[in-house]
């Protein structure tokens, strides 16, 4: 007789969402690579490919995670001086991967914040390393995309169609819109506490959270550290004209792996600048898709902004091994830090500057 208080199996939301995201990679790479005029019939048709500029893409990616890192190192080192360089990569490629496999990714962040917890460091510390990180990019990004249709507009109202310029609009104003909750966030003290007190007390009338009282105490405690933390920084000038300058450097490595790609495939007849700026037009559009690493959006958004570059026998391969490197292999290099360790040491040890 089987026992009653066996549990039945059930399939989870999260577990249908990642089969069918998994299923969608998996198709995407066999029809980039299989289709008529895939990777495949690329290699086939004998076109000369230069590995030198496919090692140059890869070099480019590499140093955007390498300035990624660096960034953390600086911004944390600043509350925690004695922080280890290897607690910042380490940061940095739990970032990659959780941000690769979480939708939009929404699930960096937190994991980095847990992560640096459990190396000593305190969570109202990282969490503002990570805010000011993230303000960063985001308004090096704005800029990136501003610079790109003010300079470019002809080419953008020429190429891209009713529904790109839809998704353009909607990306744009969710990054703006982003900015502006962070902005709130990160200055705005007696603001932050009310949204968050008025969300605990609501939340406690539908009976979701207990001890609304005590745990709306230690928010308060959790955002008056997290603040200082922000101030602390921000008085740091010379510390957020570094950031700006290696986030620039940063995006500018990343943009540049399509045009190292399409190098590859002896196409000469490029503009470097208008390559960066359709690139910083694809990962804003696409970051803003509600599915882990953008999938599918970034595709159709990478063959759209590149179609007047990338001739139609190559843009197959070019969009496989764009994704290749930038998503797929982040993904697999990063893998090895998804498994966070147990918390060495405790948390209260971490070293704050006053």
């Amino acid at each position: 007789m089987e026992q009653n208080s066996r549990k039945k199996f059930r399939i989870s939301f999260g577990l249908i969402f990642n089969i069918v995201i998994f299923a969608l990679t998996v198709f995407l790479v066999i029809y980039f690579t299989f289709s008529k005029d895939g990777l495949l019939d690329l290699i086939k048709s004998g076109l000369p490919i230069h590995f030198g500029w496919i090692l140059a893409a890869v070099i480019m990616h590499l140093l955007n995670i390498a300035i990624d890192a660096t960034i953390i190192y600086l911004f944390v080192k600043q509350s925690v001086p004695d922080l280890k360089v290897k607690t910042a990569l380490t940061a940095s490629m739990v970032g990659q991967f959780y941000c690769a496999v979480t939708p939009s990714s929404t699930g960096g962040q937190p994991m980095q914040v847990l992560m640096m917890s459990r190396a000593g460091i305190k969570g109202s510390v990282a969490t503002a390393a990570l805010v000011q990180k993230f303000l960063v990019w985001q308004f090096t990004l704005a800029a990136y995309c501003i610079v790109a249709v003010v300079s470019r507009f002809s080419f953008f109202s020429e190429n891209l169609d009713p529904p790109m310029w839809v998704m353009s609009a909607i990306g744009f104003g969710a990054q703006l819109f982003m900015l502006v909750l962070l902005l709130l966030a990160s200055f705005a003290n007696n603001f932050s506490k009310k949204v968050a007190g008025g969300l605990f007390r609501f939340l406690g009338k539908l009976h979701i959270l207990k001890n609304v009282d005590e745990k709306i105490g230690k928010m308060h405690e959790t955002l008056d550290s997290f603040h200082q933390s922000n101030q602390s920084l921000n008085k740091d000038k010379p510390l957020l004209v570094k950031a700006y300058i290696l986030t620039a450097i940063q995006m500018t490595a990343l943009f540049l792996v399509p045009y190292c790609i399409a190098r590859s495939f002896q196409i000469s007849d490029l503009s470097i600048f208008d390559m960066l700026c359709a690139q910083s037009y694809v990962t804003m559009v696409s970051s803003m898709v509600p599915l882990p690493g953008g999938s599918g959006a970034a595709e159709y958004c990478f063959s759209t902004f590149f179609m007047a570059y990338i001739s139609p026998e190559t843009m197959k391969s070019a969009i496989l091994l764009w994704r290749t490197i930038t998503y797929y292999g982040t993904i697999m290099i990063s893998l090895p830090f998804s498994g966070m360790k147990k918390k060495t040491v405790p948390v209260e040890a971490a070293a704050e500057k006053e």
